[in-house]
């Protein structure tokens, strides 16, 4: 299970943190819009490794039976492999290669945010939990991003637990 909750895992992993290192450096010439869409749409795509996973270890280690709680937890290991990815990437592109992007980030959802006329409360609201988020430990922001794409793998976790699960039962012998 190990063995194969790593193999997917990785695959997941690469296909959640390749795209990152394309747009996220490149986000000038791409658009935020644009550029967030394809992130998050190959988030959602990394996570059908989950599925596969879970496919996997029922057909080769189940013989083709697997039960909701063998199948529970190895979507939750190939969950938190792919989260480690995304952190480990989204550390590594913030603060080490493109380190401005988190400001030019926040540029553009304060300008999307003013599109929706809000009252300069809210404005003055953001801007300082902004600056506060800066103030962090990189472990308190570690912990952040990883509860992004956590919450996605616990979805596609437990739908594909549920829809892979099947157990032979063996009649008894009295």
């Amino acid at each position: 299970m190990r063995q194969i909750a790593l193999k997917y895992g990785i695959i997941g992993g690469i296909v959640i943190a390749l795209p990152m290192f394309i747009i996220i450096p490149n986000i000038d010439s791409i658009g935020f819009e644009k550029g967030v869409t394809i992130l998050f749409t190959t988030m959602i795509f990394s996570f059908l490794a989950v599925y596969l996973g879970i496919g996997a270890n029922r057909k080769k280690l189940g013989r083709g039976n697997i039960g909701f709680r063998s199948a529970f937890i190895t979507g939750i290991l190939i969950t938190v492999i792919i989260s480690t990815f995304y952190v480990a990437s989204s550390l590594l592109l913030f603060y080490k290669i493109t380190p401005d992007f988190l400001d030019k980030y926040s540029t553009f959802s304060l300008n999307q945010m003013k599109a929706n006329h809000p009252t300069q409360g809210q404005i003055n609201e953001y801007i300082k939990n902004y600056e506060e988020s800066k103030k962090q430990g990189s472990f308190i922001i570690a912990a952040m991003m990883f509860m992004k794409p956590l919450t996605f793998g616990l979805f596609f976790t437990l739908s594909s637990s549920l829809i892979l699960r099947k157990k032979e039962f063996t009649p008894r012998l009295n």
